[in-house]
């Protein structure tokens, strides 16, 4: 049987493949600032930052909760796996082309809601590309299920090289604005979904048994509600700060906000290969707590980088009219490291299949991020978000790790976990008290760093063991 330490280390060799992967397909923004911060106003970027607000709105349409429900149906092997991936594939296909068909019709209404009725066609291409998107995502999956780590960093690779080369054409020669952005991202995932076509085909059968869909609806479905609810939680602040302070203010936060979120990639990458490894093993509960343990330290080493050196990545990276997002990175960022002890917590709720109770514990989050923001940022400005942010995630994270440990105990390491994080906000704020010199920042993070490495030391040995010995 393989151990439990062999288990931790392919849980975490999976999540950084992953974490690569994901960091390609989110990051295309992140690299792509340069261009935008000196080809856009902060208006300009504020209307970007709204269309990607709806496009994570027509996800959860196009999704339905479904995905994680796949995954769980294939990984059981209750059915024939490619009649499982066929009912899936078809089954997306049509209701998705609906929803399709809806959002067109009513674009001019929605563009009028969310931007100026003149910018329907902005509406109607972010909906075709989420679409396509939708009818991409279980070839994705499937990779995901037979751990093909390597192929899902092969294809967002060369969808990351074609986005980014069709954004600098459209947006930098051509002079499209926001369109160019959006016709990029339409034509890079028509190509997407050619790639993954052949996969497509292989797991491809006819198939009229559609029981298994019954299934699919009855664990996907609840988690709609939630999933709407934490995207709320997650990306709500935008539509708060639009309705208070305007375009410029949404777009400048927005892009403090995509920095931050890089730490938000190291934990989707995490989750992507948690998902498959506690369907697995779900009687591992003591290497639940282990790889928490580890998350953290990685997760704090980022942490430092993001937070110490955010000035040098804004003036590599920024045009100097939105420097004054620097402010809000280092609380973004650590924001997503207590999101990321949620993932982990959660476990608990998806083994059991209890994902009902998550739904009135992200909406308690959700209410309080609302009423928060709408208290700080008034006087706090995109800080006040930032805060938020935070605050409502702490409480999403310690309601869910209560919650779930009434039927799914597991015995966590609380006092390293939170000597860890002090440590970690320690060296961070040091240099920020005294006078923030480049100098008092690289020894901080330095500092930060030899210490995470020195509590993992006794596995590093085993890994630089094992690599010597094959």
């Amino acid at each position: 049987m393989e151990s439990t330490s062999n288990k931790v280390r392919s849980l975490f060799k999976h999540s950084l493949i992953y974490g690569i992967g994901l960091f390609l397909k989110k990051a295309i923004g992140l690299f792509l600032i340069p261009l935008y911060t000196h080809q856009f106003t902060h208006f300009q970027y504020g209307k970007l930052a709204i269309l990607y607000l709806y496009s994570g709105a027509l996800i959860l349409f196009f999704h339905l909760g479904l995905n994680d429900a796949f995954f769980k149906q294939f990984i059981e092997k209750k059915y024939n796996q490619r009649e499982a991936y066929s009912r899936f594939f078809f089954f997306r296909l049509f209701y998705s082309s609906l929803f399709l068909a809806l959002f067109i019709i009513f674009s001019k209404n929605i563009a009028g809601i969310l931007l100026d009725v003149g910018d329907i066609h902005l509406i109607q291409l972010a909906t075709i590309t989420i679409w396509i998107e939708s009818l991409v995502t279980p070839s994705l999956l499937t990779l995901r299920i037979k751990n093909l780590s390597k192929i899902f960093v092969a294809v967002n690779t060369i969808r990351f090289i074609l986005n980014c080369t069709l954004n600098i054409i459209f947006v930098l020669y051509f002079k499209m604005g926001v369109g160019g952005v959006l016709i990029g991202n339409l034509l890079s995932g028509l190509v997407f979904f050619f790639l993954l076509y052949p996969l497509l085909h292989r797991n491809m059968i006819i198939t009229f048994n559609w029981k298994p869909v019954k299934e699919l609806l009855k664990f996907g479905l609840p988690l709609l509600p939630f999933s709407f609810i934490l995207l709320g939680l997650d990306l709500g602040d935008r539509w708060i700060i639009k309705w208070i302070s305007g375009l410029g203010a949404t777009g400048l936060y927005t892009l403090g906000y995509q920095f931050g979120a890089v730490m938000g990639i190291l934990v989707h990458g995490f989750r992507i290969s948690w998902i498959s490894f506690f369907f697995n093993n779900p009687e591992m509960k003591e290497t639940f707590a282990d790889s928490t343990i580890i998350f953290i330290r990685l997760s704090l080493i980022l942490w430092g980088i993001l937070s110490l050196f955010t000035k040098e990545i804004f003036q590599l990276m920024v045009a100097e009219e939105y420097f004054s997002a620097i402010s809000i990175v280092p609380i973004i960022a650590f924001s997503y490291i207590i999101f990321g002890l949620e993932e982990i917590f959660t476990a608990g709720f998806f083994i059991k299949s209890r994902t009902a109770l998550l739904f009135p514990i992200v909406l308690l989050s959700f209410a309080a991020n609302i009423v928060l923001n709408l208290l700080l940022i008034p006087y706090c400005g995109i800080i006040g978000a930032a805060i938020s942010t935070l605050i409502s995630f702490l409480i999403f994270t310690s309601v869910s790790y209560f919650t779930a440990q009434k039927f799914f105990p597991v015995k966590y390491d609380f006092r390293t976990i939170l000597t860890d994080l002090f440590i970690g906000i320690i060296f961070v704020c040091i240099p920020y008290i005294y006078h923030n010199h480049i100098l008092l920042r690289i020894i901080s993070f330095l500092s930060l760093c030899s210490i995470m490495i020195w509590k993992e030391k006794d596995r590093i040995k085993i890994l630089i063991r094992e690599y010597i010995t094959h």
